[in-house]
């Protein structure tokens, strides 16, 4: 496979490295434009602030007199990725979906820019209008149908979802983002003994080099928790979603909301808040994620350590200033969040869950997983499940 092809599948199905597939390949080769401009998807996918260098590097080296319309466009939608301008970006993805609605990297990369928005209803409307331009014996429709399973699961169209991601996996079932899929239709039906079982079946499937891994083995966690294995819960946080937590704010999220869980179980876990807290302090640039943001906030506050809360803060408020999208959420949707934590953090974790809750419509909009913000309290409910069935 040459080795543009094989960067856009692993960007697609979440294995590999795609920027290793990459490297080494420089403006003298022929695909030069159309591989910065997977440099740049990359850095856009990763939804953290750290990548943005790499993003600005990529479109610059990419811009050039006679570029195509339809790679012009992917720059410009990178471009205001990079400029703060989120709900831009998102716009400008799927306007190229709308010309090119075969346009995988345009469609997974509008998905992550309404996800990071927390838009779901956006991310089911936009893979639901590119569905009928789709042979179904195409190569990539089984990402397609990976993509919708995912969106449907966010907009808690349970049944829908799996239908989907099962299609998905039969067509390609070595794809970590549909087990995903699936894992996820099926938490939001509320079957944590069918969800273990599924991620166990699927455990050579998931439990490669993935950067889906530590997210799959929360699902399994979380699975394993509510089904009362609580032992089963622990090691893999301790060995799995802890070590991914020091080296990654996405995946420190997964080690919070889980470590939430189980301190609700009365277990003595004040080490792990530590591990957690220092995490967030190490890698995380606050104030461009309001989701990553709660997370460092809580693990802060659970640690004891509230100059690290007030830290972070401040330096949300110093970062919500501008009038980008970005800007503009940790103004109206983080600090807020913030203040009620802060204020509710020495009541009892019932009381202070009941108080976040009433800031559903805020909550929603921090971006990021509906279900795993569910620890929290429930975010804005989704839409009602869409009465026709989508392809499988």
């Amino acid at each position: 496979m040459p080795l543009l092809s094989q960067a856009l599948d692993h960007l697609l199905r979440a294995t590999g490295d795609p920027l290793v597939d990459l490297k080494g390949i420089g403006a003298d080769h022929p695909s030069h434009t159309r591989v910065e401009v997977l440099r740049a998807a990359v850095g856009v996918l990763a939804k953290v602030p750290a990548t943005l260098p790499a993003v600005a590097r990529a479109i610059s080296a990419a811009d050039a007199p006679g570029l195509s319309p339809r790679l012009r466009s992917h720059l410009d939608a990178a471009e205001s990725w990079v400029r703060g301008a989120a709900e831009q970006a998102a716009q400008r993805y799927a306007d190229i979906l709308v010309r090119w609605p075969r346009d995988l990297l345009a469609l997974r990369l509008a998905q992550s820019c309404y996800f990071f928005l927390g838009q779901p209803q956006q991310m089911c409307a936009t893979v639901d209008a590119v569905m009928p331009a789709w042979n179904r014996d195409s190569w990539g429709f089984d990402f397609v149908q990976a993509m919708s399973a995912f969106a449907h699961a966010e907009s808690g169209h349970a049944d829908r979802a799996e239908q989907l991601g099962r299609a998905a996996l039969a067509r390609d079932p070595a794809c970590p983002l549909g087990v995903h899929a699936v894992a996820h239709a099926l938490a939001e039906a509320g079957r944590p003994g069918a969800g273990a079982r599924w991620m166990r079946q699927q455990t050579a499937q998931w439990a490669v080099p993935s950067r889906m891994l530590t997210h799959n083995a929360w699902h399994l966690a979380m699975f394993d928790l509510d089904d009362g294995r609580i032992a089963s819960a622990l090691r893999i946080l301790d060995h799995c979603l802890l070590p991914a937590a020091a080296q990654s704010p996405v995946d420190a999220c997964d080690a919070v909301s889980l470590l939430w869980r189980v301190a609700a179980k009365d277990l003595n876990v004040s080490a792990r808040w530590q591990q957690l807290s220092a995490a967030f302090e190490l890698r995380w640039e606050p104030g461009f994620w309001p989701y990553i943001d709660l997370h460092a906030a809580l693990a802060h506050l659970r640690a004891g350590r509230r100059e690290r809360f007030e830290r972070l803060a401040h330096e949300i408020e110093q970062r919500a200033t501008d009038t980008h999208t970005v800007a503009a959420r940790a103004r109206d949707v983080t600090l807020p969040l913030l203040r009620a934590l802060a204020t509710h953090n020495h009541e009892v974790r019932t009381r202070a869950a009941a108080t976040i809750a009433t800031l559903g419509p805020l909550l929603g909009a921090a971006g990021g997983s509906r279900l795993q913000l569910a620890f929290l309290g429930p975010p804005s409910a989704p839409s009602s499940p869409p009465a026709r069935a989508a392809a499988a």
